[in-house]
């Protein structure tokens, strides 16, 4: 074990030794393909020589038997006409013979005398030739005789020149019961010829080419064409058959069966260029592994510590202080929780800037971790709102007295840029067992004592008190029947028309959550969304909105009705990056496109500039999803920070179109945020229209859409749908509530 440890350290640490390791191992396979390849081609080449060894064979007894086929014509018409003249002859010979073949000539010998030539010119000094007194000729016709078949000698020398080929046919007559000899038929072949109609040379394509088997003996016989050499070892033969007897064919390189070898240069080549480029490959791999081993630790760190302060983030100190429970609930130890809000935080980013503002942040994490001991726990949860838990804290007079510490360091003056800044806090303290047994619990009570401590004033210490112990409960029960709920399926989506102003069509639609609960009825948002804000269950709920959201627009494109749908986000569930990956995964889980989705933010959202949130909304726009301002003009609003919102819609809050007929500030601000959402290429929404007259009002200022009573109240997705169909009719001069 120590021996492969120490190698795979080697390995990781010394890239060079994996790519050596990698090339040598390429390199040896690479020999064992190139091994199997070269005896494939061998193979590939020995097959292609059999066939066309075969190829030719059939050529050269094709062309044979063509030409032989006219002596057998000629036997069959002489045991009809053995009395055959010249004249008859001739016309015959004319008749048989054609162009393709190559008989120089044919001689008929009753008696094995020559009577008959074709042609006689040139041949006339054959007529009477007795075959039984030539010596050269009488053992081919004697064996013809013998064997009752025709035999084909040769290749010989003509005394005429060149070569050729004489075939004998011997001609029985059958007068009688027993056949009578008639004599012989010969004909002497071109033997050139022959071979050149059969595609047949000595270099025949880079291979050594021979036959043998003179005078029909086979194997055993004399070479008469090509190279000897081609009777080699590996040689491919094939006989061919003759009338009588065989000639042997055999081809075979002249270095003998291999792969050729610019394919091995070519292979060889190609496996030490592919040794060398999986070496190559191999040790960009394991500099990418140790990059990707670092980015692991690195996103390890983003996903558990905040990036400002390096302090654990929320989803990290829920497990350290799950952890610390169980620790202490083990031990009956006690612990203190402080949350620590920073007080008026949003003027310092206001008066100095993002940057000093996060310097603050920065630290007052380290004056923080300064005032902690290191077996305490310290979290940044976001925004200006930090978490300190001490341990072995024995009772509130002791984490009384803690506080009252720490609210002094904190008083001492921050320097920023060379200015000197005041900064106080916010403390809500809850006291583990008695204030709560769990993560959730204990985070949900301390804040309340945080924001008890925000409404005496700022710059104070409370502890969770019986009052918020009853209030955290209600809570808690909320919480927990909303998580029932869902998985009961007791919640609803309602949806509110959205009416482009100038083309007076519905082209949006906003979705409103309702929950029907199986005690309470219909219960509306604002009971359960705020505790579920405190509680975290908000994610759970935003979840399912977005998830029956994707499928209610599948109902609405089969209805063939296109709109975009507007769900409501909060700005906790932009807190976490997997936040997006959640929301795409369920897009493409419902088969919807993204781009016909807005979401409804608050601009709280946009003022810390926090990174992971502002990474999960550019995620969120690189794939079409819009963003709409909700409330606007109740919150942070500015020139200045509406410039830099990503943003394509602002929602002008219901409370100033309430008052748009009767409230001169209101109407001036109306129309001031349509011109400025207009000077920024921002389409503008008004909310809570109710009246014809406030229609009027915003049709003069150029706002773009309108939403409210006067067009529709929220309405189930089937009554949605028939009223945009209403609407389409025609059915668009007059309010269709």
């Amino acid at each position: 074990m120590d021996f492969v440890a120490f190698l795979k350290q080697l390995l990781v640490r010394s890239p060079v030794w994996p790519a050596v390791a990698i090339s040598m191992i390429v390199l040896l396979v690479s020999s064992l393909f190139i091994q199997s390849e070269a005896e494939r081609l061998k193979s590939e080449a020995l097959f292609r020589a059999a066939s066309q060894v075969g190829i030719i064979r059939a050529r050269l007894e094709g062309e044979i038997n063509a030409n032989l086929s006219v002596l057998k014509a000629l036997q069959a018409e002489i045991t009809i006409n053995p009395e055959m003249g010249q004249s008859r002859f001739d016309q015959l010979m004319e008749a048989l013979l054609s162009d393709d073949l190559h008989i120089r000539h044919v001689a008929m010998a009753p008696d094995l005398t020559v009577q008959l030539i074709y042609p006689l010119e040139g041949n006339e000094q054959a007529i009477g030739l007795n075959y039984t007194a030539n010596k050269d000729q009488v053992r081919s016709v004697l064996d013809a005789i013998q064997l009752n078949k025709m035999v084909l000698s040769g290749p010989l020398e003509l005394v005429q020149g060149g070569e050729a080929l004489i075939a004998r046919l011997p001609v029985y007559l059958h007068k009688h019961t027993e056949p009578t000899l008639w004599g012989i038929i010969s004909a002497v072949l071109d033997y050139q010829k022959l071979l050149d109609a059969a595609d047949i040379r000595k270099d025949y394509y880079g291979l050594m080419l021979g036959i043998r088997g003179k005078d029909g003996t086979g194997s055993e016989g004399e070479l008469f064409f090509g190279s000897e050499g081609a009777f080699g070892l590996d040689a491919v033969m094939t006989n061919i058959t003759l009338p009588h007897g065989e000639w042997q064919l055999a081809i075979l390189p002249e270095n003998g069966w291999s792969a050729p070898s610019q394919r091995m240069y070519f292979l060889w080549g190609g496996a030490s260029f592919l040794a060398v480029l999986m070496g190559v490959a191999g040790f960009l791999l394991v500099l990418i592994y140790q990059q990707k081993a670092q980015a692991i630790t690195t996103a390890n760190y983003r996903a558990n510590f905040d990036a400002l302060t390096g302090l654990p983030n929320r989803y990290f100190f829920s497990q350290r202080l799950e952890s610390l429970i169980k620790e202490m609930r083990r031990e009956k130890l006690d612990f203190a929780v402080f949350f620590i809000d920073i007080d008026h935080f949003k003027q310092v980013n206001d008066s100095v800037g993002h940057s000093a503002g996060d310097h603050l942040l920065t630290d007052f994490a380290m004056r923080l971790q300064h005032s902690a001991r290191d077996s305490d726990i310290i979290a940044r949860l976001g925004g200006d709102e930090f978490v300190l838990v001490l341990r072995n804290v024995r009772d509130v007079i002791q984490a009384d007295l803690l506080a009252e510490k720490l609210q002094k360091k904190i008083q001492q003056p921050f320097m920023i840029g060379g200015r000197p800044f005041l900064v106080t806090a916010s403390i809500g303290i809850a006291m583990y067992p008695i204030d709560g047994k769990d993560v959730t619990g204990l985070l949900l009570h301390s804040d309340q004592a945080m924001y008890t401590a925000k409404r005496a004033g700022r710059n104070a210490h409370f502890f969770f008190n019986e009052g918020m112990r009853e209030e955290a409960e209600q809570h808690l029960l909320v919480h927990a029947d909303i998580l029932r709920g869902l998985n009961a399926n007791e919640f609803e989506l309602y949806y509110q028309p959205v009416l482009n102003v100038s083309t007076n069509k519905i082209e949006k639609c906003e979705a409103l959550i309702r929950w029907n609960h199986p005690d309470k009825g219909r219960v509306m948002p604002d009971s359960f969304i705020p505790v579920a804000e405190r509680t975290g269950s908000i994610v759970n709920i935003g979840n399912w909105v977005l998830q029956q959201a994707c499928k209610d627009m599948r109902a609405f494109l089969d209805a063939d009705i296109d709109i975009k749908i507007s769900v409501n986000r909060s700005v906790s569930e932009f807190y976490s990056t997997k936040a997006y990956d959640t929301w795409k995964a369920i897009f493409k889980e419902n088969g919807v496109d993204s781009r016909r989705f807005v979401f409804e933010i608050t601009e709280s959202l946009f003022m810390e500039q926090n990174s992971a949130r502002m990474s999960v909304i550019t995620s969120l726009r690189d794939i079409g999803v819009q963003f709409a301002i909700d409330d606007f003009g109740t919150g942070y609003s500015a020139i200045n920070y509406l410039r830099n919102y990503p943003v394509d819609y602002l929602k002008i809050d219901k409370s100033f179109i309430q008052d748009l007929l009767i409230d001169e500030q209101d109407k001036t601000l109306v129309e001031v945020i349509i011109k400025m959402g207009r000077a920024l290429g921002i389409v503008v929404i008004a909310e809570g229209v109710e009246e014809l007259a406030q229609l009027e009002v915003l049709k003069q200022f150029e706002c773009d859409y309108i939403q409210g009573f006067w067009l529709s109240k929220p309405q189930s997705l089937h009554h949605i749908i028939a009223l945009c169909h209403e609407h389409m009719d025609g059915q668009d001069d007059a309010p269709i509530t």
